[in-house]
């Protein structure tokens, strides 16, 4: 997927509000467009820096976790998808890293990481998947994302 693609789907899942009432929302929502790989997934929903919602699938494990670390803090470093950044350093980790300083151990390129945009106002939050395919991850939050202006 190109950087303009991804780019035209974070400006599309831009939502006209945002907050901790829509958290619920946000995970049904999630659930729903998961289907049988709910179980096979961990979903992480962050706000304003704070982590308010955690599902761990009874298929996952802890390296689950750790993704979920590293597509947070990326997304949150750049306030773009973990994808994006994947499809502008054309799935070069290393050069992912090293042309922004950045610790294996705390970030990463790979897709799942998606930010939560509110119209008029950027990025308040982020939705983080991981479990799938990490261009799988990046669908389901931003089909769920999608779903929420319904």
């Amino acid at each position: 997927m190109e950087m303009s693609e991804i780019l035209v789907q974070e400006n599309q899942a831009s939502l006209p509000k945002f907050g901790l009432a829509d958290i619920d929302r946000l995970a049904a929502m999630v659930k729903e467009k998961a289907g049988n790989n709910w179980d096979k997934i961990c979903l992480l929903i962050a706000l304003n820096h704070r982590i308010v919602y955690f599902h761990a699938g009874i298929q996952t494990t802890a390296e689950n976790n750790n993704w979920i670390k590293k597509k947070l803090n990326t997304v949150y470093f750049f306030e773009h998808s973990s994808l994006f950044e994947k499809a502008k350093f054309k799935e070069d980790q290393a050069a992912f890293l090293g042309a922004n300083d950045l610790s294996a151990g705390d970030y990463t390129c790979y897709g799942g990481g998606f930010p939560i945009k509110v119209d008029g106002v950027g990025t308040v939050g982020a939705v983080i998947v991981s479990g799938l395919k990490d261009f799988e991850d990046h669908d389901l939050a931003y089909q769920a994302l999608l779903g929420m202006k319904a």
